[in-house]
């Protein structure tokens, strides 16, 4: 019987490889041709049926995958190949939970299944479904006594514990756990490192330290690697300083340029000896050691800084004297007295040890604020890019490209660096665009000799941007090849400006490429979770759903998102799409669609280093917080927006319209100028001289709200909730309203900055864009249901949006209005397509500044372009109104 049974899968395994073959190589027609086949002659074949579901899945029929899934699944299938497939049917269509569901189905069949029970517990390992992970495990303990299943059962009881009640977590769930544990350890069943490291976990969750060193020095420690450290880190929390002491100088002895053990030494040391003793044990470090490392210099700044306040130490060395001990050794910190550099003020280094103690020397005047005003006047700061450039290229001269890896730096980098920021901090102070364009082609030229140098393609973007020049910005963008987790950490830089720049089309692909990144996210972390469970990396676990956890709540993900479904609407030209877009969004209508309160802000502020001045009160120079309101603000009335185009068709929208208005006026009229307030000195819109700061979503805020566009959707929302056509008010509102109309081209033959003036034509556009969809929305709605032909097909073929009353006047008069506001828009845009980029530039043929006027040109060709295009299908959206 069994034979038989064994013939019979290998038959139906070799009828069904051609299938799995063709879904492999991504031909899905193929797939579902050859799955066809095997169905004439086996119609009732599961696995068969299954991958023609997921055939079909993939060729964009969900309607008739989801038909054949639902048939397999009420057979309840246990056959292992057919349920692997529904599993990757259901993951594709971001249904995890209907995989437990059919896994919990096949159980009841066959529950001594040892198979079925352990895709059982990862399809509840994906749903972060802790107590049926327990439930599970243990039932799969009981099944076959195997440790691994014992501790999955322990790590899921952590895991509770990590996620319930603090109170609950100490008094219940964690003691069970070191029970459960304690158990095995009594019977001697404990086999490997993974388990004692759980035990250990258990243990430092509630605090137990002093039990976790008993287990360091047990017969346990022999499953350990790293001993030495763990147990020193305990001496410390449990104060027994001198034991403490001991084991970290065992270390450091052992790891002599380890910075963190002479922290933690220190930190011990001083609580029972004096600071001289301390000293002595450092320099006999210094001494004994072979070669030269700078921790134990660094642990006598450390020593001096911990005993400031404690009186003098005898036979210290004063700290400027250290200081220059330390320069002298390594050239990276700091030197107080600039001879010792070897570079006179007007000379230039001759080796590439003398540039590096030259450039830390004015990384440290940087620091110390002699790069900044009042310490240096504006002529200076030109005096000194200069200087820094020169610099730059006899440094470039020691260190020539060719002989450097690809990959290398080219250790005059960190000059137009410094030269980069000064410039920027002179066009924030003078308005002069010359500025950037300097810093550009200083950029540029850095870029040709240190290809591989992100410090200055990151820079190149924000100068570009400053400069209105996105497309620029993104081609240097593309240069750094984000991936990944980058697009969270490091999509800020650029992404949520593209299209509020007017790179529309553009925009559309990056901010799909983003949400891509976090929707197969969802799928590839829990893959990470199933596989340390399965390798038993159980302290890799809570990382790994923190990991998880920190990209599903990621704030621009959500930006993204919702700067993604507004794009999607602007593109609509009639209202039979935008009702189609409508019913393709899952726009949620409750009071709080998303959490501000959990959004997690991943921006990688402290990429590129700035050398800012030192601030006495310890303000963030990046202004990360400050920033990070004004995104969430930014998000906020965003997702109004969209709320309010969704409620044009709600079958409750007047209360709908009125409550998303109400909401909207409040944080356009309270909110927002408190928050832009603190951006603004002596009543003028500010922008930090540190280019560093991500100004991104404060320009966007600070542009919607100064162009009234808020006030204006606001109030149109509000008009359309109390009647059932826009008033005389609202009519004479929009006509009065500034993000309905563009500013004059910037000047010409001057070098200029675009940004404010893409800001304004890009909201002018999109602004123009949702309040055509809005009216164009609710005045449909205000029309009968046409009663649908005999004929459908002919009936499709006519019918391409739904008709508007002929007799609504006020419709009428709106849609003329922004028809005339679009046809301005249009003709400004014409205009500005004939400007000619000037930079100011003095060698403007050569081929760096040549290279900068083309990208620049073609960048604002192409938001002209983007944006007039949108213009058209606004046109054409508006004549459905007009009709």
């Amino acid at each position: 019987m069994a034979s038989k049974t064994r013939v019979e899968n290998t038959v139906n395994e070799r009828r069904l490889r051609p299938i799995y073959d063709w879904l492999d190589n991504g031909n899905n027609k193929k797939a579902l041709q050859e799955a066809d086949k095997v169905l004439k002659k086996q119609p009732s074949n599961q696995c068969a049926r299954a991958l023609k579901a997921l055939a079909l899945l993939r060729l964009g029929k969900e309607n008739e995958c989801q038909i054949i899934m639902d048939e397999v699944r009420s057979e309840i299938p246990c056959e292992d190949y057919t349920l692997q497939v529904m599993s990757i049917c259901y993951r594709e269509r971001h249904q995890p939970d209907k995989i437990s569901e059919v896994y919990e189905a096949a159980v009841k069949v066959d529950p001594s299944n040892e198979e079925l029970l352990t895709h059982l517990f990862m399809s509840y390992v994906r749903l972060r479904d802790y107590k049926k992970q327990q439930q599970t495990a243990l039932a799969l303990y009981k099944l076959k006594p195997k440790n691994p299943y014992y501790f999955w059962a322990v790590m899921s009881i952590v895991m509770q514990a990590i996620h319930s009640d603090e109170k609950l977590a100490k008094g219940v769930t964690l003691p069970l756990a070191e029970r459960m544990v304690l158990k095995l350890i009594k019977e001697g069943k404990v086999e490997a490192e993974q388990e004692v490291q759980l035990y250990l976990m258990i243990l430092e969750l509630q605090g137990k330290s002093e039990e976790m060193l008993n287990v360091l020095s047990g017969p346990l420690v022999s499953h350990l690697s790293s001993v030495s450290q763990h147990k020193a880190a305990l001496l410390l929390k449990l104060e027994r300083f001198p034991e403490a002491a001991n084991a970290y100088k065992e270390l450091i002895k052992e790891n002599v340029d380890n910075w963190a053990y002479y922290q933690d030494y220190l930190l011990a040391a001083l609580k029972f000896q004096k600071p001289e003793e301390c000293l002595n044990f450092l320099n006999k470090i210094i001494t004994t050691s072979e070669k030269k490392f700078r921790a134990p210099y660094l642990a006598k700044f450390e020593l001096l800084k911990l005993t400031q306040n404690g009186g003098v130490i005898e036979n210290v060395t004063e700290p400027i004297d250290l200081m220059y001990q330390y320069f002298s050794q390594f050239g990276e910190k700091s030197c107080i007295i600039e001879e010792d550099v070897g570079v006179k003020p007007e000379g230039y280094p001759t080796s590439v040890q003398q540039m590096q103690r030259h450039i830390h020397l004015e990384q440290l005047r940087r620091i110390c604020g002699f790069h900044h005003p009042p310490n240096i006047d504006i002529n200076k700061q030109k005096q000194l890019v200069e200087r820094l450039y020169k610099l730059y290229k006899k440094g470039n001269e020691l260190c020539p490209i060719q002989d450097r890896l690809p990959t290398d730096f080219c250790p005059a980098d960190s000059y137009i660096l410094l030269a980069t920021h000064l410039l920027h901090e002179l066009w924030c102070n003078t308005s002069d665009a010359i500025y950037l364009y300097r810093a550009m082609e200083i950029l540029e030229r850095g870029l040709l000799s240190s290809p591989a140098n992100f410090y200055i393609k990151i820079l190149l973007v924000r100068i570009y941007l400053e400069a209105g020049l996105i497309g620029a910005a993104d081609h240097v963008f593309t240069l750094l090849d984000v991936k990944h987790i980058q697009l969270d950490s490091l999509g800020y830089l650029h992404a949520l400006l593209l299209a509020p720049l007017g790179h529309l089309s553009l925009a559309s692909i990056t901010l799909d490429h983003t949400t891509k990144f976090f929707i197969a996210n969802y799928k590839d972390s829990a893959d990470h979770l199933t596989f340390a469970y399965k390798y038993g990396s159980f302290v890799k676990v809570q990382e790994l759903v923190e990991l998880k956890e920190r990209l599903e709540s990621s704030f621009h993900f959500v930006m993204a998102t919702v700067d993604k479904m507004l794009l999607e609407f602007s593109w609509c030209n009639s209202s039979t799409s935008l009702i189609s877009t409508l019913d393709n969004m899952d726009i949620q209508q409750i009071e709080n669609s998303f959490r501000l309160n959990i959004l997690r802000d991943n921006r990688d502020l402290e990429v590129v280093p700035g050398w800012e001045p030192l601030t006495e009160d310890g303000e963030d120079p990046r202004m990360q917080e400050q920033t990070r309101i004004c995104m969430l603000r930014l998000l906020a009335v965003r997702d109004l927006i969209l709320k309010i185009l969704a409620a044009c068709v709600a079958p409750d929208s007047s209360s709908l319209l009125t409550r998303f208005s109400n909401e909207l006026k409040q944080l356009d009229n309270e909110q927002i100028p408190s928050i832009l307030q603190k951006f603004e000195v002596g009543g003028k819109k500010n922008t930090p001289c540190k280019m560093l700061v991500p100004m991104d979503a404060v320009e966007r805020l600070r542009e919607a709200h100064y162009s009234e566009q808020l006030r204006t959707i606001a109030q149109l929302a509000e008009s359309l909730a109390q009647s059932r056509y826009p008033d005389f008010e609202c009519i004479q509102m929009l006509r009065a309203s500034a993000c309905l109309q563009t500013i004059d081209i910037p000047e010409k033959r001057i070098p200029m900055s675009f940004k404010h003036f893409l800001l304004r034509a890009s909201t002018c556009s999109e602004s123009l864009a949702i309040i055509s969809a809005i009216c164009t929305l609710c005045a449909t709605q205000l029309q009968p249901k046409t009663s649908q032909k005999k004929n459908k097909k002919k009936y499709n073929k006519q019918v391409t949006s739904i008709p508007l009353n002929d007799n609504d006047h006020n419709w009428k008069e709106i849609a003329m209005l922004l028809e005339e506001r679009v046809q301005n828009l249009d003709s400004v845009l014409t205009e500005f397509e004939k400007y000619q980029l000037y930079t100011g530039l003095s060698n403007e043929e050569d081929d760096v500044c040549a290279t900068i006027i083309k990208h620049g040109q073609d960048s604002l060709g192409q938001s002209c372009r983007s944006l007039k295009c949108r213009a058209q299908i606004t046109l054409k959206l508006l004549s459905n109104l007009k009709s």
